[in-house]
């Protein structure tokens, strides 16, 4: 639904570039204004998303020394015109026409018109079960009657329908979404669906990577349908598993209480330039990657001594559950007891992800 508020500035005149930004934010339904006055300017540069400015409008535009601010964006065809004016005006540069498929997904993520808290889920260490995890908080946001979507960006992880028993359900894997860019429609009705949770998963006979564009792409399209999106980001430290770190709103940490699991997330950290906290919080926050302790540590490994040293905030314990490893070798739901730990932990995680 259209709001009244302006979602983008379109700084053009009439052609071909004015009539691309406003497609293309109609398509979002998003509201787009276009003004080249500076009192009309000046009155909405803080106030909408995005600011296009065509390479046309490039000059005046930074003649009119209006305050510093993200979201701008410079369109056309120029080379010269780009890259004289995209430091001035701090912007980023679509050149035209190939750049138009990019235009969507910028929009899109600039407005911040849609509040789906996106949550990557991260392993400290191989094998530590960051994908059950995933999993499992997907599975507990689908239980409160939310649409929730999953999705599998482990090159190498074997494809996550496995794990949930959905891997003989027709629906689109990534092979059928990776040429995909710019501004992608509704895909419920195109992905297996599992308890209330829409699976985009990786395929087991295909070993190409996977790109950031049509990560970008898909996340975009998810978050326009889902009321809560579950990343699981593996450790394949492909171009796709960076940018679903970079356009996650939280981050989960899942970490062995050990000193090799301890190694193994500082460098996570590092890998994924993840910003640590600087005092425990006790809910999710986008700026600080929150820890999930896997199991009982030895002596001397606690949340208190875990958190301290890896500078983030541990906001759960993971304990073990034999009934979660045996529904995923039988190939059912990974959801463990009814009244189980790891139940109330996923269930604990999800309320915060959602009400955070």
């Amino acid at each position: 639904m259209k709001s009244d508020t302006c979602d983008v500035l379109v700084i053009a005149g009439v052609g071909e570039i004015q009539e691309l930004v406003l497609a293309t934010a109609a398509a979002l339904d998003l509201v787009a204004v276009v003004a080249v006055d500076l009192d009309v300017v000046a009155k909405l540069w803080n106030q909408v998303g995005t600011v296009c400015v065509a390479e046309d409008f490039a000059a005046l535009t930074a003649a009119w020394a209006l305050p510093r601010r993200g979201g701008v964006v410079l369109l056309g065809g120029s080379e010269v015109l780009l890259a004289k004016w995209s430091a001035p005006l701090d912007a980023k540069v679509i050149p035209l026409p190939a750049g138009a498929l990019w235009l969507g997904s910028i929009l899109d993520e600039s407005a911040g018109k849609t509040g789906t808290p996106v949550l990557a889920v991260l392993g400290g260490s191989g094998g530590v079960g960051a994908s059950t995890l995933a999993a499992g908080v997907a599975l507990a946001a689908a239980k409160t009657g939310r649409q929730v979507a999953l999705v599998d960006v482990d090159v190498v992880g074997g494809g996550i329908d496995l794990l949930l028993g959905v891997e003989h359900e027709e629906g689109w894997r990534w092979p059928s979404l990776a040429s995909a860019e710019g501004y992608v429609g509704d895909l419920c009705e195109y992905l297996p669906k599992i308890a209330g949770v829409s699976v985009v998963s990786m395929a087991r006979n295909s070993a190409e990577d996977l790109a950031s564009e049509p990560l970008t792409a898909i996340l975009h399209s998810l978050r326009r349908s889902h009321e809560v999106v579950v990343v699981d980001v593996g450790r394949s430290l492909s171009s796709a598993c960076r940018e679903a770190v970079r356009l996650a709103t939280d981050h989960l940490m899942l970490v062995s209480p050990s000193i090799r699991g301890i190694a193994g997330a500082r460098q996570v950290l590092r890998t994924f330039q993840l910003e640590s906290a600087t005092e425990t919080t006790p809910s999710l926050n986008p700026a600080v990657v929150h820890l999930v302790l896997r199991g009982k540590g030895a002596a001397g490994f606690g949340a208190t001594t875990l958190g301290e040293t890896l500078g983030c905030p541990v906001i759960a314990r993971l304990e073990d559950d034999p009934t979660v490893v045996a529904a995923a070798a039988r190939g059912d739901l990974p959801w463990g007891r009814p009244r189980g730990g790891f139940r109330k932990t996923c269930s604990r995680l999800a309320s915060a992800l959602i009400e955070g």
